[in-house]
């Protein structure tokens, strides 16, 4: 453990040699998430930490494992190496489970999730992408999509690739709500009825 942590620990002081990522990150977090992008990238493992993270992403939201987390009857020791078990269980690159085991030894779980959060935009960034997601009160079929597509392309820079989200949310009665990057959009039956009886009440 301690050869782990202290690899990992060259890997976040030498993080202005190495490959930095597309976009800023900041705080905390976004120092964990510099040094991990960089050792990832470094030893060729972005996809498999970014494949390995957003599984665990899940994970981490289950009652269990949010106590885990959460415990100080456990040591920052053992729950490092415990992760380091786990990782390698689950075949994690390198790179993610000394990443995790420092996460856990320097006491910073709690913020694992919002680290995770953080390394998945900066891969969005990183393969320029464009996130968009798109809540429908019915799926969508081919036709519609193909047209949403088009549309969404508008939106975004070009020589980006849209990365689309699909979500069914019978509540919005209708219509659509689209996100797209940093801008919504809401075109729902469920808000234009909100807002004429926000108007209605206005007039009474």
């Amino acid at each position: 453990m301690v050869k782990i942590l202290q690899i990992f620990t060259r890997n976040m002081c030498s993080i202005a040699l190495g490959k930095k990522p597309p976009i800023p990150v900041f705080g905390i977090e976004g120092r964990y998430v510099s040094a991990l992008y960089s050792a990832a990238s470094q030893m060729k493992q972005l996809e498999e930490v970014e494949k390995h993270l957003r599984a665990l992403q899940k994970e981490l939201l289950k009652p269990k494992v949010v106590d885990f987390v959460e415990t100080s009857m456990i040591s920052v020791a053992a729950k490092a190496k415990m992760l380091q078990e786990i990782g390698k269980d689950a075949e994690m690159p390198a790179a993610a489970i000394n990443f995790l085991a420092v996460v856990a030894e320097n006491g910073r779980l709690k913020k694992l999730r919002r680290m995770i959060t953080m390394f998945l935009a900066v891969m969005v960034a990183h393969r320029n992408d464009a996130l968009c997601e798109v809540i429908t009160a019915t799926p969508l079929d081919d036709a519609n999509r193909k047209s949403l597509m088009d549309a969404l392309k508008k939106f975004v820079k070009e020589g980006k690739k849209i990365q689309l989200t699909e979500k069914v949310d019978p509540s919005i009665i209708g219509g659509i709500i689209v996100g797209v990057e940093d801008k919504h959009i809401d075109m729902s039956i469920a808000r234009k009825i909100q807002m004429y009886t926000d108007i209605l009440k206005q007039s009474i």
